[in-house]
């Protein structure tokens, strides 16, 4: 679509977005999953998978030397909040499915405000332009258990079913290209084995939420956090808890998707209990001092 006329649509609909649901976690935590489910949600605007493609195209990587998916608060001026928000919001209304005609009535003429919903795992380095972007965004962190986490991280790692970053290696890396976001730091790591460098950045993805909720004591009424493993047991309960966070109400078409037993696109094996064990289990062992006190951190027993 043209940019001229996707400003003029923009200009006449004039859409108001009112708190837009985050999902942060780290890589293989589930929350293509629980994406997939909330997003069947009624009144819910979101993209297909993530939403990279636009932090890529307002934040590329080549404007550092060393790429990293972290955005800091200077990088949010003026016009980029007012454009980026635009963008999102022409992006959604292109990509919807139901009439354009409905949405122009409900969404422009009677002012009715858009709920956006994402899940890019990214944002949890996007955090400070989250806050500059949408101060009154909700947040919700999905966590899982480290072990299992970084097993599935390792098995998605070469699985070609993800995007391969191509980075700036040093002579001597172990890796031929990096998976998943890239936390701040990652060329500290690339010397070590993939198992270690999975197991950081699955800490790096937590730690960075955790670190931002700490510094932003008032956002505990915005954020909630959920696990995957509560998910898998029940997931209607889970539906329920977010839905009473995000003022969303549940739909057929939600509890139809986990009823079916559909799995997300993003799998790679079939789930099992304690996969990890079988798949990974001694190189899990050997990276548990790694992983052991972000656990703890998280409520997980080790």
């Amino acid at each position: 679509m043209p940019p001229a006329i996707k400003f003029l649509i923009f200009q006449v609909l004039q859409p108001r977005l009112s708190r837009p649901v985050f999902i942060l976690s780290a890589p293989r935590s589930g929350s293509s999953y629980f994406y997939e489910i909330t997003r069947r949600l009624p009144d819910v605007w979101s993209f297909d998978k993530e939403n990279d493609p636009l932090w890529f195209q307002f934040f590329p990587y080549q404007r550092f030397s060393l790429p990293t998916d972290y955005i800091s608060p200077e990088e949010c001026t003026p016009e980029i909040i007012k454009t980026f928000r635009r963008e999102l919001l022409i992006e959604n209304l292109r990509h919807r499915r139901p009439s354009r005609w409905r949405d122009g009535f409900n969404y422009g003429l009677r002012r009715k405000p858009v709920r956006y919903l994402e899940k890019t795992v990214a944002n949890c380095f996007h955090l400070e332009a989250l806050k500059q972007l949408y101060p009154d965004a909700l947040l919700v962190h999905l966590v899982r258990d480290g072990r299992a986490c970084v097993s599935s991280m390792i098995e998605g790692w070469n699985s070609g079913l993800f995007w391969k970053r191509p980075l700036p290696f040093p002579e001597g890396a172990t890796i031929s290209h990096w998976c998943y976001p890239i936390p701040p730091g990652w060329q500290t790591v690339v010397h070590q084995s993939l198992a270690e460098i999975c197991a950081w950045s699955w800490v790096e993805h937590n730690r960075s939420v955790l670190e931002w909720e700490r510094a932003n004591p008032d956002c505990h009424k915005r954020l909630m956090r959920i696990s995957y493993e509560d998910l898998l047991a029940d997931p209607r309960a889970v539906l329920e808890q977010f839905c009473q966070f995000t003022g969303w109400e549940i739909s057929q078409e939600s509890l139809q998707y986990i009823q079916q037993g559909r799995l997300s696109w993003t799998t790679v094996s079939q789930p099992q209990a304690d996969k990890w064990k079988q798949k990974n289990g001694q190189t899990i062992n050997q990276v548990m001092p790694i992983i052991a006190p972000m656990m703890r951190e998280l409520g997980y027993g080790v």
